[in-house]
């Protein structure tokens, strides 16, 4: 956890810049001690209204964290720090000290999207949340859906699960879901796979005519998901 925690301070401390909400802000991360184990995850849903910004430069992830998750800081300026972000992100914090250390509790009791840049920085922004105890998703959109007149939006808030046969029908389904930003995981066990995906944020497709967007309207809900369709 040390090194991944330190290599972002590093690259956050070079200037790059992340955006929660709306708002833009870059944030050293450079933790001297840190103990205490991840919270569990309920994957529950949540009612919100923050659906897509149909804005798709960049990339995006998604976190929670519904159960307070401490950590320890030996340096009290690193602690607040760490409060900071965390706070900006969206999260409940609390913070205190004792024996000389300092503690920093926090938990982001809905989902909440984080835009970066690039894919490298999702990446690196990942880690991090994973390293800090955060459930994350993080997934990929073909460029091919980014424009058009009709927007179809869409959630998937816990994990749907299926049993893998390996058919040809199975496989153009992954592939569509991982076209339109969904969240695929497969694990292959010898003669089939278990297969979950989800979209825990409002995600969107843009297409190009009305037919179109209804036909993935279905196709969405055929498969699970809540939809909106703005014309």
């Amino acid at each position: 956890m040390k090194k991944i925690v330190k290599r972002f301070a590093a690259i956050l401390v070079c200037g790059a810049m992340a955006t929660v909400g709306g708002q833009a802000f870059g944030q050293a991360h450079d933790h001297d001690h840190a103990d205490g184990d991840h919270a569990g995850h309920d994957h529950a849903g949540h009612d919100h209204d923050e659906h897509g910004d149909h804005d798709h430069g960049g990339e995006s992830l998604a976190y929670y964290l519904p159960e307070w998750k401490a950590m320890h800081f030996d340096d009290a300026n690193k602690a607040a720090q760490h409060a900071a972000t965390v706070k900006k992100m969206g999260c409940e914090v609390k913070q205190g000290s004792h024996a000389g250390h300092s503690d920093v509790s926090y938990r982001c009791a809905q989902w909440k999207t984080l835009a970066v840049k690039d894919h490298k920085m999702a990446e690196q922004w990942s880690g991090w949340l994973k390293a800090s105890g955060f459930d994350v998703s993080h997934s990929h959109a073909d460029p091919t859906f980014a424009e058009g007149p009709e927007a179809v939006e869409f959630r998937m808030v816990k994990w749907k699960q299926l049993h893998g046969n390996g058919s040809a029908e199975e496989a153009q389904m992954l592939d569509q879901l991982k076209k339109i930003g969904v969240e695929v995981v497969v694990e292959n066990h010898g003669n089939h796979s278990d297969i979950r995906f989800r979209a825990p944020t409002w995600r969107d497709i843009h297409v190009a005519d009305h037919n179109t967007a209804d036909q993935w309207m279905g196709w969405l809900k055929q498969n699970g998901f809540e939809t909106q369709h703005e014309h």
